[in-house]
């Protein structure tokens, strides 16, 4: 059982109100023991907000805890919550420091709205949807942003849910590690260069409509390679069209669906297929 005792500097906020809205006003909502209301103070930038199975079940409606239309927690933790945690009736913009953690066997609902959920975590598993069972994520028309300005890497664990707009954002100058898992569906994947793109092992990433991966030289473009030590590679899939990615070097990499895929300006480092790869200086196309 987890407990915070007085204030702490990070504390744990235990929903414990079942059907409720989560807002302003802190009543007999939260405690900082599971199960137990003891009146605990709202979670603030600092604390964790978790739903568990002491929660009390029904629907969590999230309407401006922290501010207008805002949601800014450390950590929101729903992985043994049984029922639903809802933002779609606000499409409140949500900020988290460390991590989203939906991982658990809950009968448990997301539904993100149409805000912007943004991941500020310096490193480590910033999304997390590992363990899936009994887990339905809805996207709706939300973005989701997994922001980095340094080299530690970050990880978005899918859990092979569908999500709408997913932006893997690099803030700073110098290249960042952006490290995906599960085989997801995304509707629009973003990258912001410089960045390391390292696709999950074996995975599928499938893009229903658009990405956008653009670099502008060697220095701010992308290396996209499969995590695999085994040389499982892993793929990209994208039904029709024809997508283009500029600056980058590739490697262990499949493109399939239907798509011709073409990187420009860009390297082929072995073990790639689906792509047709030309090189800064016009130097021929290659596709492995």
């Amino acid at each position: 059982m987890l407990k915070c005792t007085g204030r702490c500097a990070t504390a744990n906020r235990f929903w414990v109100a079942g059907t409720e809205t989560w807002n302003s006003t802190a009543g007999a909502k939260w405690g900082t023991i599971s199960g137990v209301a003891d009146s605990a103070s709202l979670p603030g930038t600092g604390d964790v907000a978790i739903f568990d199975a002491l929660s009390g079940g029904g629907t969590v409606t999230v309407d401006s805890p922290n501010g207008a239309g805002v949601v800014t927690v450390q950590q929101i933790t729903m992985g043994l919550f049984t029922g639903t945690l809802d933002f779609s009736a606000n499409n409140n913009n949500v900020t988290l420091s460390v991590a989203f953690s939906g991982t658990g066997t809950g009968v448990r609902t997301l539904n993100m709205g149409d805000g912007t959920w943004l991941m500020s975590a310096t490193s480590g598993v910033v999304w997390d949807c590992t363990t899936v069972t009994n887990f339905t994520l809805n996207a709706n028309s939300s973005t989701l942003t997994i922001s980095a300005s340094a080299t530690a890497s970050r990880s978005f664990a899918s859990g092979g849910r569908t999500y709408n707009i997913v932006n893997l954002a690099n803030t700073g100058a110098t290249f960042a590690a952006m490290q995906t898992s599960g085989s997801p569906t995304i509707a629009t994947l973003n990258l912001t260069a410089p960045l390391w793109l390292r696709a999950g092992n074996g995975a599928t990433i499938t893009i229903t409509n658009a990405f956008n991966w653009a670099g502008s030289s060697v220095s701010n473009g992308f290396l996209i390679t499969s995590n695999s030590i085994d040389g499982a590679v892993a793929t990209i899939s994208v039904a029709s069209g024809a997508p283009t990615i500029n600056w980058a070097a590739i490697s262990t990499m499949a493109f399939s669906g239907g798509a011709t895929f073409t990187a420009i300006n860009s390297m082929s480092l072995g073990g790639n297929t689906g792509i047709a790869i030309t090189s800064p200086r016009g130097g021929g196309i290659v596709s492995g």
